[in-house]
Formats: C-alpha cells, sequence, structure tokens
C-alpha cells in the first residue's frame, strides 16, 4: 500500500468521508494502458468543479486507487507520487483540498488484501482518519469499487458517463446510485450522504 498524506491524521469523534476512485472518475482512462507521467494525466471533463463542490461539504475527500504499474515495473513509486502531487496541486488551485490518496501498487495475480475490489485501503483511511464507513460514500466507475464500498460498508456511488455501452454486465448496477454526468456527481453524492446518513 502507498499513502500519500495531504492532511494530518485526526482523532476527533469519528465521521463520514467521501472516498473516490482515481481513474475513471478524476481522470480520463487510457484504453489498455496505465497513466505513466503527467503528460498523460487528463482530468474528466466537469469533475473538476464537482469535487470543489464536493470538497465544500467540509467531509475527507480520500482517493482509493489501484495501480498495477507500479507492480509491473512500468512505473515506481516515486513518479506515482510526483503525478499525485501535481494532481492534488491543481485541485488546490481550484480550491479542492484532498485529505490523503491510497494506492494499492499490485498486480491481481499478487491477491493482496488492498486491491479493489478487497477493502484494505478503506479499513487503513478509516483507521487514519476515525472515519465511519458506515455514514460514508464511495465514488467509482466500476463493479470492483462499487464490490470494494460494500465490503467496506461504504454506499456505492457510480459515475456511469459510459450509460449502458455494456449491456450484457450492467445487472451490478441495480439498485445503485448513479450520477451519468461529472455534473450531476455532487447532486447524487449529496443526496445520498443527506437521506442515508442524515448529514
Amino acid at each position: 500500500m502507498l499513502r500519500i498524506l495531504f492532511s494530518e491524521l485526526k482523532s476527533t469523534a469519528k465521521g463520514p468521508a467521501i472516498f473516490i476512485d482515481r481513474d475513471g472518475v478524476i481522470n480520463c482512462r487510457r484504453p489498455d494502458d496505465y497513466v505513466l507521467n503527467w503528460s498523460q494525466f487528463v482530468f474528466v471533463p466537469g469533475i473538476r468543479e464537482a469535487l470543489k463542490q464536493l470538497a465544500s461539504l467540509g467531509l475527507p475527500l480520500i482517493v482509493i486507487s489501484n495501480q498495477a504499474a507500479v507492480g509491473k515495473g512500468l512505473l515506481d513509486a516515486a513518479h506515482l507520487e510526483e503525478i499525485t502531487l501535481k494532481m492534488q496541486q491543481a485541485l488546490h488551485e481550484d480550491g479542492t483540498t484532498l485529505t490523503a490518496v491510497y494506492y494499492c501498487p499490485h498486480r491481481i495475480e499478487d491477491h493482496c488484501p488492498c486491491r479493489k475490489p478487497k477493502p484494505a485501503l478503506l479499513f487503513s483511511a478509516a483507521a487514519d482518519f476515525n472515519v465511519d464507513l458506515r455514514r460514508s460514500i464511495f465514488i467509482g466507475d466500476s463493479e470492483t469499487d462499487v464490490q470494494a464500498a460494500r465490503a467496506g460498508g461504504c454506499e456505492p456511488v457510480l459515475l456511469d458517463s459510459d450509460g449502458d455501452a455494456c449491456p450484457n454486465s450492467s445487472q451490478w448496477k441495480a439498485d445503485l446510485v448513479i450520477a451519468p454526468t461529472s455534473q450531476a456527481l455532487f447532486q447524487a453524492a449529496a443526496k445520498c450522504l443527506r437521506s442515508r446518513y442524515r448529514l
């Protein structure tokens, strides 16, 4: 696990947090490839404003992401941290403060407990920042994000900009809170937090 902190660890009363996947939610995925340097990091259209709105809720904003490129030797931890710091700086210029980023650098075949859909990254972040996972949400764009959220006790919120591009695999989307665009993400996430966890 690679942990990058932007805020001090908290020991106050437990509260909710907003967990966010990176690739496909914050930055555009690269088909059949990885983001290996900052020049390849392209923000998803509309996501910077959505993140600014989410940050206005005053909850910890924590990125949870698999980064198998490190385990495959395509990217080292130092360069991943460099990309992360530049992402954080760009968002900070918008007025968005990330609390922390937690990465799993392992490959699927490593069977590590921190790789989504397993929830170890969520558990680590919750321990560091005294987060009540049952009152938290996890914004992702894939089935593994949804599975990780549920395994950790969070409510999943799906950014589903592809819609039903893969109708044969859409059964897992049933009963999810779904935002079809980045522009709709804040309303979907805030509604979920308010209605389910009485923020």
